[in-house]
């Protein structure tokens, strides 16, 4: 199938090629489109629109690389129905190595850090993986850019799953505190002190039975964690000033490790 996609570029007197950035832009389109819906789906920042552009653009990229500079130069005549590798006298890794640079700058911005949360790793990661697809289509490699794409896809569905069991099993304490009390930092600099690993801290305001309002703080620590330095953890937080009530989730018994 590789073959004859690249075959389109040289036929038609030279018109083929405009054939051939069609079919592959098109291709590079609904291929990073998939994955764009499930990033577009999760709300992420860079969804559909994102990654379908970033995987058209590597085409015309790709294709700038191969035929553009020889097309230009005069050394590729795509009349002759192929292209002799003893005349092409420049790299065409060149333009196409600035890809990889590139699309670090559009990765980087969808990345966010919250205090201990970081959103947007996985899709500045999706993004690199549709930028190599447009890249994999712009050279005419359309099975290896389709089943990157397919197995991508299955990686993002199954590793999720994956990643919700494991975020089910691991040990979290949820700390409802008087609302105004800055607890935050102080979790931070207790878990760095005895060597704990803190996922994810989600914060929410309730209202009690007694009209009182109040701060709910949800701290999500790593599977493997101790459960005993957990259990120290938490002792040192249930008689802090202004926490009303400490509830471990997941906790095992630390005697039995």
């Amino acid at each position: 199938m590789d073959q004859l996609i690249i075959s389109l570029a040289y036929k038609f007197n030279g018109w083929g090629l405009a054939l051939y950035i069609l079919v592959t832009t098109l291709l590079a389109g609904v291929l990073s489109g998939i994955i764009g819906i499930e990033r577009e789906m999760k709300g992420q920042a860079a969804g559909l629109r994102t990654h379908v552009l970033v995987s058209v653009g590597c085409v015309l990229i790709m294709v700038v690389s191969i035929f553009g500079i020889g097309l230009a130069s005069g050394q590729i005549d795509l009349a002759k129905g192929y292209i002799d590798p003893n005349l092409i006298k420049y790299d065409t890794s060149r333009i196409a190595a600035g890809i990889t640079a590139g699309i670090g700058f559009v990765a980087a911005g969808t990345i966010i850090r919250n205090g201990f949360s970081v959103r947007g790793l996985t899709t500045a990661a999706t993004l690199w993986v549709c930028s190599g697809i447009g890249m994999a289509c712009g050279c005419g490699l359309i099975l290896e850019a389709t089943v990157t794409a397919m197995v991508t896809m299955a990686l993002l569905m199954g590793l999720l799953f994956i990643e919700r069991v494991i975020g089910k099993r691991s040990p979290q304490i949820k700390i409802t505190v008087q609302k105004g009390v800055a607890i935050i930092r102080d979790l931070r600099i207790q878990a760095d002190a005895n060597g704990l690993i803190i996922k994810n801290i989600g914060i929410s305001t309730t209202v009690m039975e007694t009209g009182e309002e109040v701060t709910v703080v949800r701290v999500l620590f790593a599977l493997q964690s101790s459960q005993a330095v957990l259990e120290e953890f938490c002792e040192s937080f249930e008689t802090k000033k202004g926490v009303l009530s400490l509830s471990r989730i997941h906790f095992k018994n630390p005697l039995g490790e």
